[in-house]
């Protein structure tokens, strides 16, 4: 199992409510484990991922990146605590925590020098999931103001990650994947480009093929979400068979995000910087 470093110094945004629902980020080892529990039960359990032999024992997605990572979660505090409350997460890096690893998690997957290469303070997300009874516009937009409010607090100045496809047929994804290739794909000074021996190729239909309409509608939701955000797309996908996706890679300036989402989604209390009682430090 994993082990937690608590980094002293570590600041948080107060919390942000919707009815029931709060989001910010995990307070305690407690909070990260049930994000890891929920993380299980959505990529293992329901999506049909194959887990380690070590996560099937104890019913929990980790790696070596959670210790590195802040995790941002969605709870619901009409549910029992301390499992049963988080309902969505989102795992952050942050490029002045990740140089303590060596890595982020995406460069398993992509080359993302171009990203890297990028002034000021940039941001990975990953292992995002929403409880199947909560996969709704509320718990998505609650999860983006808790974005908002993190980028403004540690000046982040552009986000990456990856968003994945169910099932690893990439036939099956030609529509959507071919959308992406012709009409999102990044400008090649922040481009993420799949590694030489896991590329898989997403130009796979003629650009006047596509009925950009269907194709939209075949994205999954969290695509959607960042297309939404003003996101782009990386160069050629990767197939994760641990999780039985094809993730494609995403990056979007956070000046997007703040200029489109901050007002709407942050709130005063979200600008307020608050020590949490104690802070673990954790990865995507």
């Amino acid at each position: 199992m994993m082990m937690f470093m608590e980094l002293a110094g570590v600041t948080s945004f107060d919390e942000i409510y919707a009815g029931s629902l709060a989001v910010r980020i995990a307070r305690t080892k407690a909070e990260v484990e049930a994000a890891q529990k929920l993380r299980y039960r959505i990529f293992y359990e329901e999506m049909g991922g194959s887990p380690t032999e070590e996560m099937r024992k104890v019913k929990s997605d980790f790696d070596i990146f959670d210790d590195y990572c802040d995790h941002l979660l969605v709870l619901d505090y009409d549910m029992p605590a301390p499992r049963e409350q988080v309902v969505g997460t989102y795992r952050l890096l942050r490029r002045s925590i990740a140089r303590n690893i060596g890595r982020f998690y995406s460069e398993s997957e992509f080359d993302v020098s171009a990203i890297k290469n990028e002034a000021g303070e940039i941001l990975e997300l990953g292992r995002s999931c929403v409880d199947a009874g909560y996969r709704n516009r509320a718990v998505m937009q609650l999860l983006w103001r808790g974005i908002a409010a993190y980028i403004t607090q540690h000046d982040i100045t552009l986000m990456f990650g990856c968003a994945s496809f169910f099932g690893i047929n990439v036939q099956e994804h030609a529509l959507p994947l071919s959308y992406l290739y012709h009409y999102h794909t990044a400008p090649e000074a922040i481009r993420a480009v799949a590694l030489p021996e896991e590329y898989v190729e997403m130009n796979l239909m003629p650009k006047e093929c596509i009925d950009r309409k269907e194709a939209f509608a075949a994205l999954p939701a969290l695509v959607k979400g960042y297309l939404r955000l003003g996101s782009h797309i990386g160069q050629g996908a990767v197939i994760d068979r641990q999780c039985n996706t094809i993730d494609v890679g995403i990056v979007v300036k956070t000046a997007l995000v703040t200029g489109k989402y901050a007002q709407r989604y942050s709130t005063p209390a979200a600008k307020k910087i608050a020590m949490p009682c104690s802070v673990y430090s954790h990865a995507p």
